[in-house]
């Protein structure tokens, strides 16, 4: 029997992706934005792409914090995809399209934020089996 988090950590975890979604809803706003007022500014990626990712992981980001809230079966399975994804993509975008010395210089700490927010998601919603409970499952103590 797997151990279930308690509910101030799946809370803690609501907040964070909320705000991580809302974060990157504003971003794409922002993008939105600067298309308007600076469109031949010279960047690594069209603005039309910064919006769209910045619309899409948060959707899914908000959604997956939605679904935790609410409690709803497929939101665990789901927040593991969409964190490990999110990440994921993250890097890839650092990878190909970072452009500055400051960008590169600041991977080191980028690597363990990412490393951090994996970590927490991963413990909260995978938790490890509690000491003893397999045993008291099969009769054994």
């Amino acid at each position: 029997m797997r151990a279930r988090p308690s509910r101030w950590w799946i809370a803690s975890l609501v907040l964070l992706l909320g705000l991580m979604g809302l974060g990157n809803l504003g971003r794409a706003v922002m993008a939105l934005r600067y298309a308007r007022i600076l469109p031949d500014l010279p960047l690594t990626v069209p603005w039309a792409y910064l919006a769209g990712v910045g619309i899409f992981w948060g959707i899914a980001l908000t959604a997956c914090a939605g679904g935790l809230y609410l409690r709803r079966p497929w939101s665990h399975w789901a927040t593991l995809a969409v964190a490990t994804l999110y990440q994921a993509h993250v890097w890839l975008n650092h990878l190909l399209f970072d452009a500055s010395d400051y960008a590169r210089q600041t991977r080191l700490r980028d690597l363990a934020l990412s490393g951090l927010f994996l970590v927490i998601v991963w413990a909260i919603l995978f938790p490890r089996r509690r000491r003893g409970s397999a045993a008291l499952n099969r009769g054994q103590t």
